[in-house]
């Protein structure tokens, strides 16, 4: 799993784009590389675009994994609110599931879309 992590929107959001297979030790990568940023404030928005990302071979272990990854960030990502972006309805339910197993616990709000303008426009509000 690739990313790359943009602060080109601050203060708004942080943008994060994903490229590959998913995986939880990809996920462990990104949220160590995000909040060890010297650009990084605990509590920013994340715009998280997943539509070049395939998450169609996680399981659920693997989401529980991930999860418990966000988890172990919950104090440098603070409740920060996060937009998803996806490209299909696997991508789209992972991420649902993601939030239902404790993800809005880490996040204060989570909303998961098929457009980057929505998600940043929701972003924004």
């Amino acid at each position: 799993m690739e990313f790359e992590i943009m602060f080109d929107h601050m203060p708004e959001y942080v943008l994060i784009r994903t490229y590959g297979e998913a995986s939880a030790h990809g996920f462990d990568d990104l949220l160590t590389t995000l909040v060890n940023s010297p650009e990084w404030v605990t509590g920013n928005r994340q715009l998280v675009d997943h539509r070049k990302l395939s998450a169609e071979h996680l399981t659920n272990d693997d989401i529980q994994k991930i999860e418990s990854i966000s988890k172990k960030y919950g104090e440098q990502l603070a409740g920060g609110h996060v937009a998803f972006v996806v490209s299909d309805t696997v991508s789209f339910g992972m991420v649902r599931m993601y939030e239902m197993l404790g993800g809005e616990n880490t996040h204060s709000k989570i909303r998961v879309f098929y457009s980057i303008n929505e998600a940043a426009a929701w972003l924004k509000q």
